[in-house]
């Protein structure tokens, strides 16, 4: 037995050690996030767009390297006669070789190279960046999805604790009505208000499902029926809100889409300065060992094997290509403002959501004492109203209320709690604070 199959053997029986049968297992939020991330396929081909940007980066890097190039050939000719060039012949050689070996290196490309290599370097960090951002994007509707179904199956639990009350509600009231302390009427109410209370213990268990399968797409793996997400929890006291300029600020510097778009950009303006490039004198350096049978280079033609050797440099201006030139740079150019004007757009969009995640939060938390002390007097006026009740000092309808009252606090209450959770970390999303 290997030490992979020890550790897993060691940490299953940790699990079962710590989890009773019948309990239910908790499903960690970080845990979900981490199965999201690693099973995303919008992620992995985000990382293939990195790889791919990389890839052109080293491309780019190439044109400023030397070129080796070697070249062979072998020919035989039919046909030919000896040539008479006044006192000389000139033999034919019906069979012809000839091998070499070059070297080039660009010495001057009027900014062409340096620029690609420029723009192509800044697409291959926007890329990086994008990436990220995309991480941040699905970590937080992974969070969300994952509240979402923390809070209806805590709300479930609040429509069955409903339910359990209204049953023991409609014992009593049976009970009475034998005696001829209740009439038909009483049972009747108590009847459709626990059939109301199941209706809603139905719809929250098929939201709740809903929610799971999302999770489930979103990770990649099925949930077991023990396995549950983490109950919405009170938010700690000193929670602050951050200042709104402070967080617009934040977001600005730190958003991971943002900085993805400023480098395209500028590797946008770089590449309008490559493109426009083209127009301009391209000077490279070249040396050439060859070897040939005959040597073409000697007069006349000598069936040998001889060597050449040449360096030198070569100069080429592309005076008129038929506007071409011209038509990519005008392409690149309106890349380029395509480019800012995406940026501009995606600044304004990120200041908004800081803005309404930033409201979003506050009328979360001014909500939460609200919701406390609303559940908290539902619950005594439940107390009261079924003392009452038992005392004949209250009406039955009274009883009903008092249970509605409790059931809907108590849900808006836990409602508030995840709402808080989704709207901190919705903040920080909006200001580019990763959980990675």
């Amino acid at each position: 037995m290997n030490k992979i199959t020890l550790l897993t053997t060691a940490l299953c029986l940790a699990v079962s050690a710590s989890s009773s049968p019948g309990e239910p297992v908790v499903v960690t939020p970080d845990t979900v996030v981490k199965l999201t991330l690693a099973h995303s396929p919008a992620l992995k081909s985000r990382d293939e767009a990195v790889l791919a940007a990389t890839a052109r980066r080293r491309q780019a890097e190439a044109g400023l390297k030397p070129q080796l190039d070697t070249r062979a050939q072998a020919l035989h000719f039919e046909g030919l006669e000896n040539q008479a060039l006044g006192p000389v012949t000139i033999p034919v050689i019906e069979d012809q070789y000839s091998a070499s070996i070059g070297i080039t290196q660009p010495l001057y490309t009027g900014g062409r190279i340096t620029r690609q290599k420029q723009g192509a370097r800044l697409n291959e960090e926007s890329s990086r960046h994008a990436r990220s951002a995309s991480s941040s994007d699905l970590t937080l509707q992974t969070l969300t999805t994952y509240w979402q179904w923390s809070k209806i199956l805590a709300q479930k639990e609040a429509y069955q604790a409903a339910i359990t009350r209204m049953n023991a509600l409609a014992t009593d009231t049976r009970n009475l009505e034998k005696a001829g302390m209740a009439t038909d009427n009483d049972r009747l109410t108590v009847d459709v208000s626990l059939d109301q209370a199941q209706l809603q213990l139905d719809e929250a268990q098929q939201q709740a499902d809903l929610s799971r399968i999302e999770l489930e797409r979103l990770t990649g793996r099925e949930f077991k029926p023990d396995e549950m997400p983490q109950k919405p929890v009170l938010a700690p006291a000193d929670l602050q809100l951050p200042p709104l300029d402070g967080a617009k600020a934040l977001a600005l510097t730190n958003r991971q889409d943002l900085i993805a778009l400023r480098l395209a950009a500028r590797a946008s303006d770089s590449l309008v300065a490559a493109a426009r490039a083209d127009g301009r004198p391209q000077l490279a350096l070249v040396a050439r060992y060859e070897q040939g049978n005959p040597n073409q280079r000697d007069f006349p033609p000598d069936d040998k094997w001889r060597d050449d050797a040449v360096i030198g440099a070569t100069l080429s201006w592309n005076l008129f290509d038929g506007g071409l030139t011209r038509a990519r740079t005008a392409e690149a150019r309106t890349r380029a403002r395509s480019d800012a004007l995406q940026l501009q757009a995606r600044e304004e969009s990120v200041v908004a959501g800081v803005r309404a995640a930033h409201l979003s939060l506050q009328h979360a938390l001014t909500r939460r004492q609200t919701a406390l002390r609303a559940e908290a007097g539902a619950s005594r006026n439940l107390e009261v109203a079924t003392a009452l009740w038992k005392n004949g000092t209250a009406r039955h309808s009274d009883v009903l209320d008092a249970q509605s009252k409790l059931t809907a606090t108590t849900a808006q209450r836990l409602a508030v709690e995840a709402d808080i959770i989704l709207a901190h970390a919705a903040l920080r999303h909006a200001t580019g604070i990763s959980r990675e």
